[in-house]
């Protein structure tokens, strides 16, 4: 990626945004509802010159393109990851947007009783032992677990699911009535070099505040600072690619939910064709591969592993190809002017961009 290409790109965004009323820009953090100095937090003020019905846009944020999960959204000042202090919004939703009682069209399935249950009925693991190591049902990493020596399924077949008396499946409860609030920079700050996101990081958020968080914990290989790591036991995800969050037990991906289909129904994995497995949680739109799919926690906007120039809607002369961060620039169905965004990947599991091209907050995700 030219990082001189980018900033150029962000510079003409500004410009756009000022035309269309969003504000002035000074270097590179912008007020664009032109906060007051005086005043670190004000409500974001609704133009009619640049929205759509009761739409709001600030920096990338449009609420539009969120669900009614969205309570509110503020501009705070914030500080960055360089040190720097910039406008940001604070932005709050219900947490576990998409569903908090497993079953059909809702989260789930997560951990199966029986390594005998069919597996269209059974959650996801990443399993890194020797065995088979990778994406795979619940069932089939049970099976390999048992072959590297990891007692989880005991004498009937049945999947342990204690992972305080051994090797298990583990599952978190969920707890509603709770908000996740996050803090995202208004205009986006370009870092020097791209940031690489560690193992359970928190990285940005879904159309309905559902966070999206980096690799989910190893299952034989620790790691430094990450709980849960090496412990023998195996986080489940639904078919959706997300679970609760053992530390606040509120929902969170580990994949982009608009393209999981695309990773179960590839060549990679067959989980469509051979057990008939897809994402159909109904709170999100899954079958919309290209569509827009959130926002990154350093402010750039998050979109499907399918680029609109596969789908006819702009001229793929004027893609350009995707940097490390899988990211490039071009117009959107979302956005008139050319913006940075980053792509899920096609097949890849988890799918999530493995880094970032801007600063963030270290205050990015909390719940309450």
């Amino acid at each position: 990626m030219n990082y001189s290409l980018l900033s150029f790109y962000l510079m003409l965004s500004t410009l756009f945004l000022a035309a269309c009323g969003g504000g002035s820009s000074s270097e590179s953090q912008t007020d664009l509802n032109q906060t007051s100095s005086n005043d670190s937090s004000t409500e974001t003020a609704t133009s009619d010159s640049d929205q759509n019905d009761d739409s709001a846009t600030v920096g990338y944020f449009n609420t539009s393109l969120y669900s009614s999960a969205l309570i509110s959204d503020t501009q705070v000042e914030c500080e960055l990851t360089d040190g720097t202090s910039a406008s940001c919004l604070q932005i709050t939703f219900m947490a576990n947007g998409a569903g908090s009682t497993e079953g059909s069209g809702t989260v789930g399935p997560f951990c199966p009783p029986s390594v005998e249950t069919p597996r269209s009925e059974s959650g996801f693991g990443i399993y890194d032992g020797t065995s088979n190591p990778g994406f795979q049902t619940i069932i089939d990493a049970a099976l390999n677990m048992e072959t590297d020596g990891l007692d989880i399924v005991d004498e009937d077949g049945n999947i342990r699911t204690d992972g305080g008396s051994g090797n298990a499946c583990l599952a978190q409860p969920f707890i509603d009535n709770q908000e996740t609030v996050y803090l995202v920079p208004t205009e986006p700050k370009v870092r020097s070099e791209p940031y690489y996101l560690g193992t359970i990081e928190k990285t940005g958020f879904g159309v309905n505040g559902v966070p999206y968080v980096g690799d989910p914990p190893g299952v034989t290989v620790s790691e430094a600072g990450i709980g849960g790591s090496g412990s023998g036991n195996i986080p489940a995800l639904d078919h959706c690619g997300g679970h609760s969050d053992p530390a606040d037990n509120t929902y969170h991906w580990h994949f982009v939910p608009q393209s999981m289909n695309l990773v179960l129904g590839s060549s990679t994995y067959n989980y469509t064709e051979d057990y008939n497995i897809t994402c159909s949680n109904s709170f999100i739109e899954t079958d919309a591969p290209s569509s827009f799919a959130g926002l990154a926690k350093d402010g750039f906007p998050i979109y499907g592993a399918l680029d609109s120039s596969e789908t006819g809607d702009i001229d793929p002369s004027e893609v350009a190809a995707v940097d490390e961060c899988n990211g490039h620039e071009h117009t959107t169905n979302d956005f008139d002017n050319a913006i940075y965004h980053y792509h899920a990947l096609r097949d890849s599991a988890p799918n999530l961009p493995a880094c970032l091209m801007g600063h963030f907050s270290g205050d990015h995700h909390s719940v309450r």
